[in-house]
């Protein structure tokens, strides 16, 4: 019996660096992807707070694999290997035909920019989005844009409707301590009116408003709903006024969002008509 555990101790310590090696790429991978992109290696070393040296090794192997395309002097940026998977995990094609028709027409009647944010993590990402057509300013639909929950109404909206724990977890890690009170009392206020608003948070001179998108069968927010422009076309009593029709959509699209992503999904991988498994061979 000594003799199997002396066996199984380096065995084990071996498996343990292997899976810590395995989610630290990971996260240099998931960081990279919400990052201005090329993004050189000390911006990365910094935003994921490895040493440099680390970093390199990191972004080498993933560079080895295709998950990571080495630009040069620009930096690095995520290979095609690493959209592939994306591509292949994501429900993205059900998910468009489900909330396309809902942000075009939320798009519509706000005259603004309409977007669709999904949790991840402490952050949120934004997903898909429609601009208003006849709008000036198209750059308010930043496809990818990671942020944490604490920022910006696609954020709070979510963070709103949190379980305790995991919202105190997210707070504790983002925000100041002397903030954190006044930041829960806006989180209940949040959930008595349905909605949050946010005035310059994100990008400055833009206003927002944004609700949750919650599981019908527990209520667990899964991701937002915002309406976003400009501040000067979108003052207070104008983007209160969207309260109504924004949360009417986030009704309609909720439960289609659930059947995509929630834990109960109905949405298959057959059913993505997916055509790059070998890609992901190779």
């Amino acid at each position: 019996m000594a003799e199997r555990e002396t066996t199984a101790g380096p065995a084990a310590a071996a498996a343990g660096e292997q899976t810590g090696s395995a989610l630290r790429a990971l996260w240099v991978l998931e960081v990279l992807a919400g990052m201005e992109q090329p993004a050189s290696l000390t911006a990365i070393s910094q935003a994921t707070r490895l040493t440099k040296t680390r970093t390199y090794r990191i972004l080498r192997s993933l560079q080895d694999g295709g998950f990571v395309h080495h630009a040069g002097r620009s930096g690095y940026r995520v290979g095609s290997r690493a959209i592939a998977l994306a591509t292949l995990m994501s429900p993205r094609p059900a998910l468009v035909r489900s909330a396309r028709p809902v942000l075009m027409r939320l798009a519509l009647t706000g005259k603004e920019s309409a977007s669709l944010h999904l949790r991840s993590g402490s952050h949120r990402v934004l997903v898909l989005g429609e601009e208003w057509p006849g709008g000036v300013l198209r750059r308010v639909v930043m496809f990818g844009e990671r942020s944490p929950l604490t920022s910006g109404c696609g954020g709070t909206s979510i963070l709103a409707h949190l379980p305790e724990p995991e919202a105190d977890e997210v707070i504790d890690a983002h925000v100041p301590a002397e903030l954190r009170e006044r930041l829960r009392d806006q989180l209940a206020q949040i959930r008595a009116q349905g909605y949050a608003v946010s005035y310059s948070s994100n990008h400055a001179g833009l206003h927002g408003i944004g609700t949750a998108l919650l599981d019908p069968a527990d209520g667990y927010p899964l991701g937002s709903l915002v309406i976003a422009g400009p501040e000067q076309r979108l003052p207070k009593p104008k983007l209160l006024a969207l309260a109504g029709p924004l949360q009417a959509a986030g009704a309609e699209l909720a439960p289609r969002l659930a059947a995509v992503i929630g834990p109960n999904s109905s949405v298959r991988l057959a059913s993505l008509d997916v055509t790059i498994q070998d890609l992901l061979t190779r």
